[in-house]
């Protein structure tokens, strides 16, 4: 079996929730990401993405940040230790 990383195992996450055309920059750890009409951003805060483990992250996304992104697309959604922040695109400018 294939050892998948925690970047791929978040594009495989949001490719199977429909996403489309899905970029990552690592510094920030920022995916960005589409549904063929507007674009949203997941960004992860460094301590948080090194210290949680493959499985704990596919749970996160799985459980509660693609409900998430469901919720406030067209946002920013940023996920620390602390849980998740919603940041609206004009926050951003």
């Amino acid at each position: 079996m294939k050892n998948v990383t925690k970047n791929e195992a978040i594009i495989d996450a949001l490719r199977s929730a429909g996403y489309q055309q899905i970029t990552l920059r690592v510094v920030p750890k920022l995916f960005q990401f589409n549904d063929g009409s507007c674009e949203s951003e997941l960004e992860f805060a460094r301590n948080y993405f090194e210290d949680i483990t493959l499985v704990a992250l596919q749970g996160q996304m799985r459980e509660n940040i693609l409900t998430a992104i469901k919720q406030h697309f067209g946002k920013r959604i940023y996920v620390s230790a602390g849980g998740l922040t919603i940041i609206s695109p004009d926050a951003l400018a």
